[in-house]
């Protein structure tokens, strides 16, 4: 075999073992640990056509991670487009400084605007690193998972959201002078350069940033799809980038709604999302023309697929409502190593209304930190079903093996608990569950209550559960705060009547809680509009 042959042969055998296994490559040194949180929907293992949002904690090695800045102009067609990326340059900035210093590779990638960069170190490390074996992938379709299921957002008048419409065109000539581009970092707008040039350093986890999600971060040659083609481990930060949305189209949403629901198609059917928060330890971006309220949605239950009925029910208010919606995840499970963890808390920060289902959790004294001071600045809660008790594990819970912690500084012995939580915010008074029941759980009105917002639209007449192995009535008499009002109460045979409903009235701030919350119940109209109504009723307090 001549030395011209077996060069291309392993050349060849090098590219088919990388593509079949993406941590092939340069054996190098370790670099810095990274972890990361990784949020994602993916179907129900139990419910047929449903989707579940779980979380994932990843730990990487830096010196195996790229970021790639997406198409972050000077200058967009789009004036609102060009002000929104001078907004969230300084903060892409700030993550891939710190990025940088671990060891993660920066990739810019300004799409048409290669001739700037010339003669840049960082774009000749591109151009040699061009692969055939990438170009041969690299498509400029969908996935297959994606085929036939509806775009979320109407874009095809070009999504600008200024008024009057801006003239289109091309007036970008290379990246914002907001982002520093280092020697050390690449320059390439192709993915087959970028594909090669991660082969060349064994890379394999990518986080994608930049703009616009729903068109040039999912679609370039370089974009989420293809590094999902090329095998990749990729991710998108999803505070990080932006959308061409005119809201005047369907679905008529904000336009900072329709960022949400690309995100939503991006975890479900293309890639996991992450936030800068990984990086930079505080709370994630936010846009300042973003004035929509956020909700938190605090999960971590194992009995009553919150993860399913939560997500579908913040769908609904990101198209009715005109709100953001925000998770918060602990583990589905009852047992078992991280359980007791809850990623992405710091969405409280900036959180108007707390939604909570959580069942015996213990937490990292910090992580109860934020759920202890949210309660105590007097913003609204909603309380679901396992929310009485939530923090309460019922046990001492060493701080080893069920919860991530820091890798360094001192940790306490034990994890943090409020069992008081019940009693404190909630007004309750958990004292378990009657047994299951052959006829259901009747629910009525109390009297006098007919008339309140959170019933608006709910029938005064009783209604009756489903019947259900799990859907049993909650022990709450006599409720332990002198500023509970009770609209609707639980009934069933030979019991006495339960407290379902109720609104404490706290002096920093309400509390809606039920102990309704089972998924069964949110096929009821009557609760469903229950919790429509509970938000509108906490929103505006």
């Amino acid at each position: 075999m001549s030395k011209k042959v077996t060069g291309i042969f392993l050349s060849g055998l090098l590219s088919l073992l990388f593509f079949a296994n993406p941590s092939f490559g340069q054996a190098k040194a370790p670099g810095q640990p990274l972890r990361v949180s990784l949020q994602r929907r993916i179907a129900s293992d139990s419910l047929k056509g449903v989707i579940k949002i779980v979380n994932e904690i990843q730990q990487w090695d830096s010196r195996q991670t790229a970021i790639i800045i997406c198409d972050m102009w000077n200058q967009h067609w789009c004036k609102g487009a060009t002000r929104r990326v001078e907004e969230l340059a300084p903060q892409v900035n700030r993550v891939i400084s710190i990025a940088r210093q671990k060891g993660v590779l920066i990739v810019h990638a300004p799409s048409d605007c290669m001739g700037f960069y010339k003669n840049y170190p960082g774009r000749k490390m591109a151009q040699q690193s061009m692969s055939k074996k990438a170009a041969g992938i690299i498509k400029d379709d969908e996935l297959g998972a994606e085929k036939n299921v509806p775009w979320p957002i109407d874009q095809s008048d070009g999504g600008c959201d200024d008024s009057p419409t801006c003239q289109q065109g091309s007036p970008w000539t290379h990246q914002t002078d907001l982002i520093t581009i280092e020697d050390q970092d690449a320059i390439s707008d192709n993915g087959a350069e970028i594909g090669g040039l991660f082969y060349k350093k064994g890379i394999h986890n990518v986080i994608l940033m930049g703009v616009h999600t729903n068109m040039c971060v999912i679609g370039r040659t370089f974009g989420l799809r293809n590094m999902v083609r090329l095998g990749m481990n990729v991710v998108l930060m999803r505070d990080l980038t932006d959308v061409m949305y005119n809201s005047r189209q369907s679905p008529f949403v904000p336009h900072f709604t329709g960022i949400s629901l690309i995100e939503e198609h991006i975890e479900t059917y293309v890639c996991p999302t992450m936030v800068s928060s990984d990086f930079t330890g505080e709370k994630q971006f936010r846009f300042q023309s973003d004035k929509r309220p956020v909700l938190a949605f605090i999960i971590a239950e194992n009995e009553y697929h919150a993860n399913e009925s939560l997500p579908a029910f913040a769908h609904e208010l990101l198209l009715k409502k005109g709100v953001n919606c925000e998770f918060a995840l602990g583990k589905p499970v009852y047992e078992g190593e991280g359980i007791h963890n809850i990623e992405n808390l710091q969405i409280l920060k900036d959180a108007d209304l707390a939604v909570i289902q959580v069942r015996r959790r213990a937490l990292p004294s910090e992580q109860m930190n934020l759920i202890r001071d949210y309660a105590k600045t007097g913003k609204p809660i909603l309380g679901l079903r396992t929310a009485s008790h939530a923090f309460n594990a019922n046990q001492v819970v060493p701080n080893k093996g069920g919860a991530v912690v820091a890798a360094t500084g001192k940790v306490p012995e034990f994890l943090d608990q409020w069992p008081e939580f019940d009693e404190e915010v909630i007004g309750g008074n958990y004292q378990g569950h009657h047994g299951p029941t052959k006829t259901g759980i009747v629910f009525s009105v109390v009297p006098g209550m007919e008339n309140h917002p959170l019933l608006h639209g709910v029938s005064s007449q009783d209604f009756t559960g489903p019947v259900e192995s799990i859907h049993t009535l909650y022990k709450n008499r006599p409720l332990r705060s002198a500023s509970v009002q009770v609209l609707l109460t639980g009934k069933i045979p030979d019991q006495p009547e339960e407290p379902v409903l109720w609104i404490n009235h706290r002096p920093n701030g309400k509390v809606i809680y039920t102990s309704m919350g089972h998924w069964m119940d949110w096929k009821l109209d009557q609760f469903h509009q229950i919790m429509f109504n509970a938000i509108d009723y906490l929103l505006q307090q």
